[in-house]
């Protein structure tokens, strides 16, 4: 799980002394922040500084908060950042587009500071879970690659019965593959095997029965 200095948080808001405030209160939490002034350079922030959590208001000129979500989660998918809208638009039409178009939270300015950074806290244990759920899977991923790997290059195989050499045990293929490489099958019979042992009937026994 990343540290406080290791977070990242992107503020994207074009009035100035607004934005300073949100500035350092989320700088107080010991994030590292970085601003900008509209949706534009916020995309651009965004390509740059890799944030993990966006704060970002509605209304702004050239590309607006909700352009910048939208277009943000559209690209990004499962990598984009946990985005918060803020927003002096306090209607349920306007809460429900916004959640819509792919915002993760929103509040309605102004809003009290400490119920943003707690907005802001619960959205980082999100998205670092997932981060990390995510660096857990690639991890097991990348061992069950590296062990298949080995197995190619390194098992012993019996040319007569076919069984492997697990160290001084000679077992059957599948049974070392689903202790070591955590896989399971299921049994059947190829055509060849099928046509050898489970013939069809032959014709004139069908006719007799």
């Amino acid at each position: 799980m990343k540290q406080p200095g290791e977070i990242k948080v992107l503020i994207v808001e074009d009035d100035p002394f607004f934005q300073r405030v949100l500035q350092k209160r989320v700088a107080g939490e010991g994030y590292q922040v970085m601003v900008a002034a509209d949706g534009r350079e916020g995309m651009k922030n965004i390509v740059a500084f890799e944030p993990d959590l966006v704060i970002s208001d509605w209304m702004m000129p050239e590309v607006d908060g909700l352009e910048l979500c939208q277009s943000v989660k559209t690209g990004l998918k499962e990598s984009a950042p946990y985005f918060i809208l803020l927003t002096a638009k306090g209607e349920i039409s306007s809460r429900l587009l916004g959640l819509e178009t792919g915002a993760d939270d929103y509040l309605v300015k102004p809003c009290d500071p400490g119920e943003l950074m707690a907005r802001v806290r619960a959205g980082l244990r999100i998205v670092l879970l997932n981060q990390e759920q995510l660096q857990l899977a690639n991890a097991e991923l990348v061992s069950a690659r590296d062990t298949m790997k080995r197995i190619a290059e390194l098992l012993p195989l019996c040319s007569v019965c076919h069984k492997v050499r697990d160290g001084d045990t000679w077992r059957h293929l599948d049974e070392y593959l689903k202790t070591r490489g955590r896989m399971d099958f299921s049994h059947g019979l190829c055509p060849e095997c099928k046509a050898q042992h489970r013939p069809a009937e032959r014709p004139e026994e069908r006719k007799s029965a």
